[in-house]
């Protein structure tokens, strides 16, 4: 069959195109976009081009229909919990559900499903995120300094002075007092790297006891409120394991059980939701299905025609015939990458405490796609052997973003 090879039939998004890109670009910073920060890439900076640049995997939309329920005052859970594995894409769920609730109209233009979503009018939205709020010199807002995460929500909410006492202090307010500023209107509150703010906060003394263990108070207060309102709803952010925890487990326990319900835990990017994440941020489009059809069909016909040879059986024939359809579905939606190569990535780099499993392979595998199209290589799909490690610039992504840095670079210097 004559197929061209991807480079001439793939269209790399210009982020991919350019040298320039820096890692940023891949990372979220849900602080810096709520405050409007300039220094925020522009794909990220209004909700049209974050949309646009979004693939909504299926959890994310119920996710999004599951808030939007809540704050319409429909029965369910209220407190969610997010649970992602480090670079997982934790902030960027949260990011979509920010401006899925400030930015309405550019989200059904973009996902025109999403106009069957309740009408809502008036919602406030709270956000914090506990890697950028300073534990011990607090936030400055409009002249004011805010010290504790219960008072920034609660100057979000227009109702800081109600809690401007306990903010000043540092002591964690009481159910009546968050019951108020919670209110009976519909009112998200999103907290993101909640377990990084409470390691902060425990280097910090309140009384006798430490700022951690007031915000550990309210955090099982606001639970408690949100979860008996009518209109509130609250997501928070945790890491997916112990090991992602900072080396503090206890307190990531704690956290955990604030959401005792499983049905209360949510997980963005699940399964093979993967390749339409990819696709979707390392391609200015999708490429021709027609493509992607033939050249699965050329892999599947190889590993048929490799494999039925040692089948001696109608039944094993009829399983392996049913998995190779699975699997052939899986080239379709990976192309132009081998579905092996992101498995790889996805199950044994994720192993490796320090890599940022969706960031981590976003950054990667941009910058493979950029000097392997340079090379104008004459490859179907991009498997493992096809990665130009004899390039400095992959090498030291590669290196960088698994975290092993010292380790890898003399293991390549051998090879190469």
């Amino acid at each position: 069959m004559n197929i061209k090879p991807w480079p001439e039939v793939v269209k790399l998004h210009p982020d991919v195109e350019s040298e320039s890109t820096a890692i940023s670009t891949y990372a979220i910073d849900l602080g810096a976009i709520v405050e409007k920060d300039p220094n925020v890439p522009p794909i990220y900076r209004d909700a049209y081009s974050f949309f646009k640049a979004t693939h909504l995997t299926r959890d994310m939309r119920f996710l999004i229909e599951e808030v939007y329920d809540r704050l319409s005052g429909r029965e369910g859970n209220r407190v969610l919990q997010l649970r992602s594995p480090f670079g997982g894409g934790k902030s960027h769920t949260l990011a979509t559900l920010y401006y899925a609730l400030k930015n309405r109209k550019e989200l059904e233009i973009l996902f025109p499903e999403m106009k069957k979503l309740p009408k809502i009018y008036g919602v406030k939205v709270a956000v914090f995120d506990g890697e950028k709020f300073d534990a011990l010199t607090g936030k400055q807002v409009e002249g004011k300094t805010i010290h504790t995460i219960w008072g920034y929500i609660a100057w979000q909410l227009g109702k800081y002075e109600l809690l401007e006492e306990h903010d000043k202090k540092k002591v964690a307010p009481g159910g009546d007092l968050v019951k108020k500023i919670i209110g009976d209107e519909p009112v998200l509150i999103i907290l993101d790297e909640v377990l990084r703010y409470v390691e902060k906060s425990a280097g910090v003394k309140v009384e006798e006891s430490a700022l951690s263990r007031q915000v550990l108070d309210f955090m099982q207060t606001i639970t408690t409120e949100v979860s008996g309102s009518r209109y509130a709803c609250m997501i928070y952010s945790l890491p997916a394991s112990a090991r992602e925890s900072f080396g503090n487990e206890q307190m990531l326990e704690i956290l955990d059980h604030l959401t005792s319900r499983v049905d209360a835990k949510r997980e963005p990017i699940t399964g093979d939701d993967i390749f339409a994440v990819l696709r979707k941020r390392l391609l200015d489009e999708a490429p021709p299905e027609e493509i992607a059809n033939k050249v699965a069909d050329i892999y599947i016909d190889s590993i048929r025609k490799n494999i039925l040879t040692y089948v001696s059986s109608d039944e094993e024939r009829r399983e392996f015939e049913e998995r190779i359809i699975k699997y052939r579905e899986r080239f379709v939606m990976a192309y132009p990458f081998h579905p092996a190569l992101i498995d790889l990535m996805r199950e044994r780099w994720a192993s490796i405490p320090d890599f940022q499993r969706t960031r981590g392979v976003l950054r990667f595998l941009a910058t493979v796609l950029r000097h392997l199209k340079k090379r104008n290589v004459s490859d179907l799909l991009i498997s493992a052997t096809d990665i130009p490690i004899d390039e400095p610039e992959v090498r030291r992504v590669f290196s960088v973003k698994l975290g092993k840095e010292n380790h890898i670079k003399p293991c390549l210097r051998r090879i190469l």
